[in-house]
């Protein structure tokens, strides 16, 4: 639990190292033909789930090196409530002869991965169970040289698909893609461990060969929106650590604060945002949902109406668009929760209680909404911010003023 009261930021913190690319370089490394050095790599809750997942398929980790084995092994992988870590190792699983069990808790038991089962079925991968825990049967001889992914719920199907293509060599051809830029940060990774591939629009063909490389995990673009958004709301924050032109999808929560009327300045190794004159927004998230949260945290401090929607926000840790709306709500926002998003009135916010809805980006984004409210706010199971950004209460407090 945490008690925040109102204040105003400014300084600066470090962007912790992407979750995103730290999960790819993980799996990729355990791939690969040779011993790989990951510089950088972030520790979290999700992120500590692959590394125990590569070392049940076979690798050894000692600190920044990553041992392939010489045989992967069939193994119990829990994945605790991480979407990637679950997803990537359904399909590693089809290579190593024998059963592995992929299962994880909570909400993660119920997100969608029958899109991927049925991907890896067609490259003719015995497969039990549409939901976790999901038991596969390894040691996949391939035959099919294409195989489709319906990517309409997680384009982490796709980034599963393409790292199994890296291995075996096959041609993944996506439909109906949402959080599309996630696709890209898969290929930039799989570029890095010298993975050959052609692209023919949303069919991409790759060859077999993962090599053993140095790579060096960027900054998280998802974990420092809520700081950049903290600084167009309540004063000034620097974030070092950024990349600029990075294809992270929650990169574009630069060209949004633009929009929203912040002063966006950027430095060769860091992104500083101010205040400005607030604009109401109206985005579509579906290729970037972690900037769901903390978007409507912007609209509910900006005058008029806003609108911010997305394909597929009620499928991740929790169903982002019923949290919110609970949270704002208690906060006085006046609001409507539509199918796929919410309709935001702007106007001044009171401190509430808050809830987490076991979600670490609703936690996140309500501390920093709590910065402007009258009053104090209460957030509960902070905790659960150790699935993606540990230090993140640590580092707030150092900015309020």
């Amino acid at each position: 639990m945490e008690i925040i009261h109102p204040g105003e930021v400014d300084g600066e913190v470090m962007a912790p190292p992407s979750k995103s690319y730290t999960h790819r370089a993980l799996f990729l490394a355990l791939l690969a033909d040779s011993p790989s050095r990951i510089m950088g790599k972030l520790q979290s809750q999700d992120t500590l789930r692959s590394m125990e997942a590569i070392k049940r398929f076979g690798a050894v980790l000692k600190g920044d090196k990553v041992y392939p084995p010489q045989e992967l092994s069939p193994g119990k992988i829990f994945a605790g409530e991480s979407g990637t870590t679950a997803r990537i190792s359904l399909a590693v699983a089809a290579l190593p002869q024998g059963r592995s069990v992929i299962d994880g808790r909570g909400r993660l038991r119920v997100r969608p991965m029958y899109p991927l089962v049925k991907a890896l079925e067609d490259l003719e991968v015995k497969i039990e169970g549409k939901f976790l825990p999901i038991a596969v049967d390894g040691g996949v001889n391939k035959s099919v040289e294409l195989v489709k992914v319906d990517a309409s719920q997680s384009s982490q199907f796709v980034t599963a698909m393409l790292i199994l293509a890296s291995r075996l060599g096959f041609a993944v051809e996506y439909e109906n893609a949402v959080s599309r830029p996630y696709i890209e940060v898969t290929l930039k990774t799989i570029e890095n461990f010298h993975v050959k591939y052609r692209r023919e629009e949303s069919r991409i063909y790759v060859e077999p060969g993962i090599k053993g490389t140095t790579l060096y995990i960027p900054g998280d673009y998802s974990s420092a929106s809520f700081f950049l958004a903290a600084g167009a709301l309540f004063g000034r924050v620097r974030v070092r650590n950024l990349k600029v032109g990075d294809k992270q999808a929650d990169a574009a929560i630069l060209d949004i604060l633009r929009d929203y009327g912040a002063e966006v300045k950027i430095f060769e190794d860091s992104i500083q945002v101010e205040r400005g004159e607030r604009h109401a927004l109206h985005v579509d998230c579906t290729d970037y949902p972690d900037l769901f949260p903390i978007l409507t945290v912007l609209a509910a401090y900006a005058p008029g109406r806003s609108r911010i929607t997305g394909k597929q926000l009620r499928l991740k840790e929790s169903d982002r668009v019923h949290a919110m709306a609970m949270n704002l709500r208690s906060m006085g926002v006046k609001l409507k929760e539509l199918p796929e998003g919410l309709e935001i009135e702007g106007g001044r916010l009171h401190g509430s209680t808050v809830k987490s809805f076991g979600d670490h980006r609703i936690v996140m984004a309500m501390s920093i909404a709590a910065l402007g409210a009258r009053g104090k706010s209460i957030i509960l199971d902070t905790h659960v911010v150790d699935k993606s950004y540990p230090s993140f209460f640590q580092e707030l407090r150092r900015l309020i003023v």
